[in-house]
């Protein structure tokens, strides 16, 4: 604990409210009788509140903390700043040692000329000098050099001057380097590199990537070093889709984050909310300005120096009507991730509070993956954060029982959750299919865990181990999902590998593509119904080791059947590997459709979120870039989804009154005629993967269906009531409350504004 911590006596200015259901309906309109009643902190226009200040100092305070010379990744320009004290006092050896550590921080702070500078100093110091581990000494300063200058590349290329092409494989002539120095430079050394190891995968790999970037691939790359172009060729024919995320305003340019995609302001229309990784970086909130365009309302949303998170969880804790969300912090650091996670609790005025003290979940474990449901279908949304167990950092895992008094009970131990690790992913699902939500854990460092809710059973919240149920593998796993891939009412498992500590992400993508290596690729796990699951990835297609990070699903092409995203990248700079995205064909199988439809992008990504953010009846992308390093920073991306309405698709928003408000755990099971044939469409409501912030809006595909023949919601509460809906018609967004007849909403379809002026300069020019 930093300092004594006590609930925050409010203002007694403060209004007491009792915020609006969708579409502002007012409180004495609703039928809702769990909902807490709260207070608003004054604040000054465009500042924090008092108790959200607090907060913010709290975590200033245990940042200030952290060893900078000792902590993996982060802060590297503070790392700059030591060295740059200590070199002076240094001679010989240690000065040339440090000095390449000072070449090498200099490069993850993004001072990338200074570092080439740096780096270069170095070869030249040990030329002359004759010692047994020089060559090998020196390839690697060569290596580092080349992967500098491709970063020097990408800096004057793809963020100086950006265009919605940068950095996306296959690279069209919009997206080739006009300034091509660093390319150039970085071919030169991969060549000499080459010639002395022509083993090294991550040189071959590189060497690719930079003739790509000055449209000299294939012809110019040694044909044994070559991808073949077949590889890029081989995704399956799909629309393409364009990032317009620049055009928007909300290319935010920072390091790895996480992003919320909902509806914040309660006007029906999605908004966005990104984090990043860095400590001083600021949390951005657009609101949907339902004319195309996004409004930054940061600063009018009282978020004004609320920073950090790797991830980030939104849900309806209080049942107020307004999504909440939580930043989760410390990941990744060990024993220095000992920072507080923020609960922000959405006023429903426009503004957030930070309220992690008063709520009972502060604690100071490093995590970056948690999820809400209602684990005891009691009306109120529970959170469960898997936090990162070390030797230096014995982090046990945190199940957060809401007290449907805006307070939070600790009840993991009573629960049986006992499994440690070094969890990067928790995904939620009820597997067994009694609406009880059960959890998955994704475990870095050990076999992955699959909890079975059992509070039906005993009476009082509780979980035992599915140990029969063949879902531990793969080992360094990474971020999941659970979800219904195939249609058959039983949901399945997804989980992701990350990267072999030893086997680096360029090299397992050329062993797959030249050996059919299939190590370290996802698994699927399929739902036998029976309590055991069948590991189908190659049957699936799933074939080919990614480096998965964040990643979400949703339905691009409203078929009815789930696609899925991966956003990869490890923080080595060499890792600039394409993310991915599969098309699920009928649910029996995904095909790769990253390069036809245009999201091969090579930049570090991150949290992925699915919504319809235009209303146009499918779902767009948007998904948080950047890397580990605070020199590793890209602009975030929104991919416009261009098949609008070659199917059918129905949008639900449900609102529960017994169940939790926002629905979380709800089951939609809709069954339509295609063809002549009759067929069921299973959607569970939630933000789905564990690095990543879906819509809770259910959007859902329908083929070629017209209309709905009947539409079951079972509802997740105690009570376990179903509603039925018959012969709904398509293409509408309706509104479902729980015990109530539906209703239209009226939101209609807007054009993105990709000419909006937002003051920034969108040519791909030189300087």
């Amino acid at each position: 604990m930093l300092f004594p911590l006590k609930k925050h006596l409010l203002p007694s200015c403060c209004l007491l409210i009792t915020a609006c259901l969708l579409n502002c309906e007012s409180p004495k309109e609703s039928n809702r009788k769990n909902t807490v009643t709260f207070s608003i902190p004054s604040r000054v226009e465009g500042e924090a509140d008092q108790q959200t200040k607090e907060m913010i100092n709290h975590v200033k305070h245990a940042v200030s903390k952290i060893s900078v010379a000792n902590v993996p990744y982060i802060l590297n320009n503070k790392k700059v700043a030591l060295y740059e004290t200590q070199l002076p006092h240094l001679k010989g050896n240690q000065k040339i040692n440090l000095l390449y550590k000072y070449g090498l921080e200099l490069l993850n702070a993004g001072k990338t000329e200074a570092s080439i500078s740096t780096l270069n100093e170095v070869l030249d110091f040990i030329k002359p000098l004759d010692f047994k581990t020089k060559n090998e000494i020196t390839y690697r300063i060569k290596k580092d050099l080349a992967i500098a200058y491709m970063r020097k590349a990408e800096q004057d290329n793809c963020l100086l001057n950006h265009n919605e092409d940068s950095c996306i494989i296959p690279f069209s002539p919009k997206a080739q380097h006009i300034l091509k120095e660093g390319a150039e430079k970085s071919i030169s050394l991969l060549n000499d590199l080459l010639s002395i190891n022509p083993n090294d995968m991550e040189c071959q790999y590189l060497l690719n990537i930079a003739h790509m970037t000055l449209g000299q691939y294939p012809l110019k790359v040694p044909e044994n070093f070559r991808i073949p172009e077949s590889y890029f060729n081989s995704s399956a024919e799909f629309p393409h889709f364009t990032d317009i995320a620049m055009s928007l305003g909300i290319d935010v340019k920072n390091m790895a984050g996480g992003t919320c995609v909902d509806d914040f302001n309660g006007d029906g229309y999605l908004d966005i909310i990104a984090s990043s990784w860095g400590f001083e970086d600021q949390i951005k909130y657009f609101e949907n300005d339902k004319m195309g365009g996004f409004i930054d309302k940061t600063l009018d949303a009282g978020l004004k120096d609320v920073t950090g998170g790797l991830n980030l969880r939104h849900a309806d804790y209080n049942n107020d009507g307004n999504l909440d969300f939580i930043i989760l912090r410390g990941a990744w650091l060990y024993i220095d991730g000992e920072i507080p996670n923020s609960l922000m609790r959405n006023n429903g005025d426009g503004t957030f509070t930070d309220v992690t003290i008063e709520s009972g979940i502060y604690s100071l474990n490093p995590t970056q993956t948690a999820v809400w449901t209602d684990f005891n279908l009691d009306g109120w949304a529970d959170l469960f954060i898997a936090n990162e167990w070390s030797q230096s950092k014995q982090s046990q895992c945190e199940l957060f029982l809401n007290q449907a008094d805006g307070t939070f009970k600790n009840v993991t131990k009573e629960s049986g959750i006992s499994a440690t690790g070094f969890f990067k992913g928790v995904a939620s699902g009820d597997v067994n299919n009694d609406l009880l939500p059960d959890l998955y854990l994704s475990n870095y460092s050990g076999p992955n865990t699959l909890y079975i809710n059992t509070t039906e059973e005993t009476g009082t919240i509780s979980f035992k181990k599915a140990n029969q149920a063949g879902v531990s593998n793969p080992i360094q796993s990474f971020p999941t999902w659970i979800f219904d891939y195939n249609n058959d009412g039983f949901e399945d498992i997804f989980v992701s590998g990350y990267s072999s500590a030893k086997i680096p992400p360029s090299e397992t993508l050329l062993r797959n593509i030249r050996n059919n290596s299939n190590e370290f690729r996802p698994l699927l796990y399929k739902n036998n119904g029976n309590g055991s699951f069948t590991e189908v990835s190659l049957e699936a297609n799933l074939t080919e080791p990614v480096a998965t990070m964040g990643c979400n699903f949703g339905d691009l092409d409203n078929d009815g059947f789930l696609d899925f995203y991966l956003a990869t990248g490890t923080p080595s700079y060499f890792s600039i590997v394409p993310n991915k995205m599969y098309h699920n064909v009928n649910g029996e199988k995904f095909e790769d459709i990253t390069y036809s439809a245009g999201f091969g992008h090579i930049q570090k990504g991150h949290a992925i979120g699915f919504g319809d953010l235009d209303f146009d009846g499918d779902q767009d992308v948007y998904a948080v870039m950047g890397g580990a390093f605070e020199g590793d920073v890209f602009g975030n991306l929104l991919f416009e989804n261009p098949i609008g309405n070659k199917n059918n698709w129905i949008n639900i928003v449900l609102v529960g009154t017994k169940s939790n408000r926002s629905a979380i755990g709800a089951k939609i099971i809709l069954t339509i005629e295609e063809n002549g044939q009759e067929r069921k469409i299973y959607h569970s409501v939630g933000t789905d993967a564990s690095f990543g912030g879906n819509s809770m809006m259910a959007e859902i595909g329908l083929g070629k269906a017209t209309s709905i023949k009947k539409m079951e919601i079972k509802w997740p509460h105690i009570s376990k009531e179903i509603s039925t809906f018959n012969d709904v018609p398509s293409n509408q967004t309706i509104r479902i409350e729980e015990g109530k007849p539906l209703e239209t909403l009226n939101l209609r379809k807007v054009t993105f504004n990709k000419n909006k002026d937002n003051g920034m300069t969108h040519e791909h020019h030189a300087h």
